[in-house]
């Protein structure tokens, strides 16, 4: 069953004009600069090494069937490097595609009502969701059935493909906004007046280059106009967006350049030109995909002790009673194909709706009753080894960075998995900090949402007698909360050799002081942040490269950080 619909024609075009792209960049009659801006839309991206690609599928808000996910972990198998990368939107990856595989692998997503479509490039980007909407016990309503209404009306729009840059929407169902809809160029919350479903708005945030906050809008949107606010936004942004520069070419840049009273103007105007336009400007949603056979409530099984530290740490209740759901860590956003084929064949029994994918990069099994619950635990500890850890570890957001980014500085990946080790190592209580957000970027892009993170980096270059090391600015004190959302504060910088040590430290003091504070950020903007300075200082005398080289080279590479460096091709963005 899927959860959005993609018409076959729009499919059965998609195919036909990649394969003749593709088959006209091969013969060389299109040159690489026009085959880039027609594949980039389709989400198919070259990476470092020449003629291989990453493939970008576009989920439904983040969720998908245990059928499409059994189908992707073939083409991960057969196609790709045998494993399926979980992106911060919610979406999958999959890397090393030979270019000869390129039209192979799209026709196999069409198969599975799948694609690519609107996953890169200058268009409207996959609807982020939320991962636990319609489940978790603070949700408002399922917000699912409108994210997914929006993503069928805009991907029939050619006006979604041609904007000045890339437009992102995200959908949260609660305050909590586990979708950052207060940082994205549309964002929505749900909310109710009375028994009236709507939404509170956001619009012109975002982050990477010159980061903004959101704007709220409105306290109140109906829901069934968010297509039509979205739609006027898109249009607004159309129309006014700078084209020249794509370096300022976002949604917020036109908010900086006009003012943010001038361009809810703008959007008000365009709101009443599609109304008086367009008949169909109402969403039209089905009620909610959640239908759950009703369940007693009993109490839980009886557990070993590490089922029952599993059951603690990652297992919750739904609001429907009876019903569970499990965060499962994912290493670094990656899952095994393997793991993803077996667990798709055990899910597939049980209900359509029972995967999603979160902006934490872990996967989501959802609407299972205690029982089902359990019968998992062997099967998901076994490829995902950070459900026998504290949360913490598996919470760690990193990008692919330099490793297969054009763009990419360091190399984040490798960054966190000795930053992983190092924690593991030392006898600080990492379950005593439960939801401590630590995300990595390879570059300024920001991919790896680090300036909503408690502790966040983001990759940069020092040199050292003219010699260049890996790098990383340090920014902290994020929060992500409808009313409450501030980015995290530049405040210094680390050597990526030194990253693991400083992590540890910083953990280590946060710890010893955390009685006295409600959370992380309050210490960080009572004492916390010059404390945090002071111990990346501790770290700034770097040693000459014929003292000790190490700190010239970045984690999980085996070649200097000044090699790799020249290696670096003309980006790609995202």
């Amino acid at each position: 069953m899927s959860y959005y619909t993609i018409p076959n024609s729009v499919l059965e075009n998609d195919f036909n004009f990649l394969s003749k792209s593709c088959e006209d960049f091969k013969n060389g009659k299109l040159d690489e600069v026009t085959f880039k801006a027609i594949r980039v839309p389709y989400g198919i991206y070259e990476q470092r090494e020449k003629n291989t690609y990453m493939v970008r599928i576009k989920t439904h808000g983040g969720q998908i069937t245990p059928k499409q996910l059994l189908g992707i972990s073939k083409l991960a198998q057969n196609y790709a490097n045998q494993s399926l990368h979980i992106t911060t939107r919610g979406g999958i990856q999959l890397h090393y595609v030979d270019f000869e595989n390129l039209c192979l692998v799209t026709q196999e997503l069409h198969k599975l009502r799948l694609s690519g479509r609107g996953s890169g490039g200058n268009c409207v980007r996959g609807i982020v969701g939320d991962a636990l909407s319609g489940i978790a016990k603070d949700d408002v309503f399922d917000i699912q059935p409108y994210a997914n209404a929006i993503t069928e009306r805009m991907l029939a729009l050619k006006d979604s493909f041609n904007l000045p840059r890339k437009f992102k929407i995200s959908f949260s169902s609660s305050k909590a906004d586990r979708a950052t809809a207060t940082i994205t160029d549309v964002g929505f919350i749900a909310t109710k007046k009375g028994n009236r479903k709507g939404f509170i708005v956001y619009i012109a945030g975002g982050m990477g280059s010159k980061s903004r906050l959101g704007y709220k809008i409105t306290d109140f949107l109906p829901a069934k106009e968010c297509f039509l606010f979205a739609q006027a936004v898109k249009q607004v942004f159309d129309k006014y967006g700078n084209r020249e520069n794509k370096h300022s070419a976002r949604l917020r840049f036109l908010a900086d350049k006009i003012g943010i009273e001038e361009l809810t103007k703008r959007i008000e105007q365009e709101k009443q030109l599609i109304q008086k336009s367009q008949k169909d400007w109402e969403i039209k949603v089905s009620k909610s995909f959640i239908k759950l056979p009703k369940l007693e409530h009993k109490a839980l099984p009886k557990m070993t002790k590490e089922e029952k530290l599993w059951w603690n740490r990652f297992v919750r209740e739904q609001k429907q009673s009876g019903y569970f759901y499990a965060k499962v860590p994912l290493t670094l956003g990656d899952i095994p194909y393997k793991s993803a084929e077996k667990l798709a064949n055990i899910l597939k029994s049980v209900n359509s709706h029972c995967i999603a994918f979160g902006q934490n990069q872990n996967l989501y099994v959802r609407n299972l009753s205690a029982e089902q619950m359990l019968t998992l635990y062997p099967i998901l500890t076994e490829f995902s080894p950070q459900s026998k850890q504290a949360t913490i570890l598996g919470d760690m957001v990193a990008c692919t960075g330099a490793a297969t980014c054009q763009l990419g500085i360091a190399r984040p990946r490798g960054a966190v998995q000795e930053i992983e080790k190092y924690l593991l190592k030392s006898k600080i209580d990492l379950d005593a900090l439960q939801d401590f957000r630590i995300q990595l970027s390879g570059c300024p892009n920001s991919c790896g949402n680090h300036f909503t993170a408690n502790l966040g980096f983001f990759g940069k270059i020092q040199r050292q007698g003219g010699i260049p090391y890996p790098a990383y600015n340090v920014v902290t004190g994020g929060v992500v909360e409808e009313g409450k959302t501030r980015f995290a504060k530049k405040i210094t910088q680390i050597a990526a050799f030194y990253l693991p040590e400083f992590v540890y430290k910083v953990l280590t003091r946060f710890l010893e002081v955390k009685k006295q504070f409600k959370t992380f950020e309050s210490w960080v903007d009572s004492s916390g942040e010059e404390e945090i300075i002071k111990i990346a200082e501790s770290f700034a005398k770097i040693p000459n490269f014929s003292e000790n080289p190490k700190p010239y080279y970045d984690w999980s590479s085996e070649e200097l950080f000044s090699v790799s460096l020249k290696k670096n091709g003309i980006g790609e963005e995202n």
